[in-house]
């Protein structure tokens, strides 16, 4: 599997369901103003309450070594020591749980703990700053019960066991501003962004995931096949189908595409706008791409579709397993518990190798009715995830290479 879930809240929505699973009663808000890569971050800011996401990412039966990121800018420090992230056995309370504290003092510590009770374990951080953003990365494995967690790489916990959770399912992960599970408050004001967790399995991304800013490329012109043709929303014509699935936070029943028709080729394929509008410089390496889609129909009786990805026109596509969209209303990727992106692409599907900025303009993404079906099928909106890692500065890179012939001398 590698990647589970990746978020940058580009979706621009606090409402759970559509980019992640569950909101606090006290709803974070989404940032457009301070943020990483990308258009937004999601910001936690309680008075005397608590504020956080939660999602669930594998089943409740997961026991999955797993690889957690994201990045912190903290503009206020709490009043009480205040959990930030928990890996969860499921969604709701996270119960017994590896669980990281930012703490009064402005340091990070790792704690375990059920329900209110908790102990420290490990060393603390370097003290944070307000107003610069951090990435903070924990590495737990159930198998062994033992946790690391890095602030900027860094290891400041070390190998440190948790409290006899041996086996513990970690299946969700709650991340923002809160005290524990049974009561309490804080008062605080964070900001997270660029959030991905991965497992230990594949090829790729099955450690850390490290360095990386989040984006999302929307369509922006029809590609190679322009065939649903039931249109809600604008002007109705094949070449303007990418209208109605380019918005940024989706607009559901407003505008969308839809096919009742039968057979396996109707198909959407849709041009993206450039990877430079998406901040992603020319340079920068491009770690995985995903497409993701809101989607649904007007019964719970069976639909399906496919999403679909190509490096360039008329090219080698890549498709997603059957998904189901078999609700009466929408769903985000797919209408199951566990909503993962149904399509992650690490290496071009055309030629091998990475992904690269030059590949990611001349990508088309897109959707497919793969069964023969008369049922309705709807996509309200479409994007493709990508995450990338900005290319060193030039001075950095004049500076690493001078030190590296010193250190040959």
């Amino acid at each position: 599997m590698a990647r589970l879930w990746t978020c940058g809240f580009e979706l621009q929505s606090a409402t759970g369901g559509v980019e992640v699973s569950e909101v606090s009663t006290s709803a974070p808000t989404i940032s457009t103003s301070i943020k990483r890569g990308g258009g937004a971050s999601m910001r936690f800011n309680p008075t005397a309450t608590v504020q956080y996401i939660g999602h669930e990412y594998a089943s409740t039966s997961a026991s999955t070594h797993i690889f957690v990121r994201m990045y912190l800018y903290v503009a206020t420090m709490p009043n009480v020591d205040t959990i930030i992230m928990a890996n969860c056995d499921g969604l709701g309370s996270p119960g017994r749980t590896p669980r990281l504290f930012l703490q009064t003092n402005g340091t990070l510590r790792s704690s375990t703990g059920s329900g209110t009770a908790h102990t420290y374990v490990g060393g603390s951080s370097a003290t944070l700053s307000t107003g610069q953003w951090y990435r903070v990365e924990l590495d737990y494995d159930p198998a062994t019960d033992i946790q690391h967690v890095y602030l900027d790489g860094t290891d400041f916990s070390g190998a440190v066991a948790g409290a006899g959770f041996t086996g513990f399912q970690t299946s969700a992960i709650r991340v923002g501003a809160f005290t524990d599970v049974v009561a309490g408050s804080t008062t605080c004001d964070l900001y997270i962004d660029d959030i991905a967790v991965n497992d230990s399995t594949g090829a790729a991304q099955n450690s850390l995931p490290g360095a990386g800013n989040v984006v999302h490329m929307k369509p922006d012109s029809a590609g190679d096949a322009n065939a649903w043709a039931t249109v809600v929303g604008g002007t109705a014509g094949a070449a303007n189908n990418y209208t109605r699935v380019n918005e940024v936070t989706p607009d559901d029943a407003t505008s969308y595409n839809a096919t009742t028709a039968t057979g396996t080729t109707t198909t959407d394929d849709l041009n993206l706008a450039s990877s430079a509008s998406a901040g992603i410089g020319a340079a920068d390496a491009i770690a995985l791409v995903a497409v993701g889609g809101r989607v649904g129909s007007t019964a719970t009786t069976a639909a399906s579709i496919v999403y679909r990805l190509k490096s360039q026109a008329s090219g080698t596509v890549v498709e997603s397993a059957s998904v189901t969209v078999a609700l009466n209303g929408w769903c985000t990727h797919v209408n199951n518990a566990i909503r993962p992106y149904q399509l992650t692409s690490y290496t071009d599907p055309q030629a091998g190798g990475s992904w690269t900025p030059g590949l990611l303009d001349t990508a088309q993404i897109g959707y497919r009715g793969d069964v023969s079906q008369s049922t309705t099928r709807r996509v309200s909106t479409l994007w493709l995830l990508v995450e990338y890692v900005p290319a060193a500065p030039p001075h950095l890179t004049f500076l690493r290479q001078a030190v590296a012939r010193a250190a040959l001398r």
